[in-house]
């Protein structure tokens, strides 16, 4: 498997769980995630949504992508 391969492959793994666990790891509210994003704030809450809440929605692989980074951007000022 190539290196382009498994960071697809990690992209794939990313879900609004795997958020909210590195939400926590970091210590990072949603405001934060609004504020060094600049994603608004009534999409996280519809993200983040029940699922059986009909306007929730899912992520799109250029979000899982842009989540990815964000966090991996994280762990590289560690």
């Amino acid at each position: 498997m190539s290196n382009s391969e498994k960071v697809l492959e990690k992209i794939s793994g990313v879900t609004t769980e795997w958020i909210n666990g590195k939400m926590h790891e970091y210590g990072l509210k949603r405001k934060d995630l609004t504020a060094e994003i600049g994603i608004d704030k009534s999409y996280l809450s519809l993200l983040f949504a029940k699922p059986e809440n009909p306007r929730k929605i899912q992520l799109s692989k250029p979000m899982k992508a842009m989540f990815f980074y964000y966090f991996l951007s994280k762990e590289l000022k560690k």
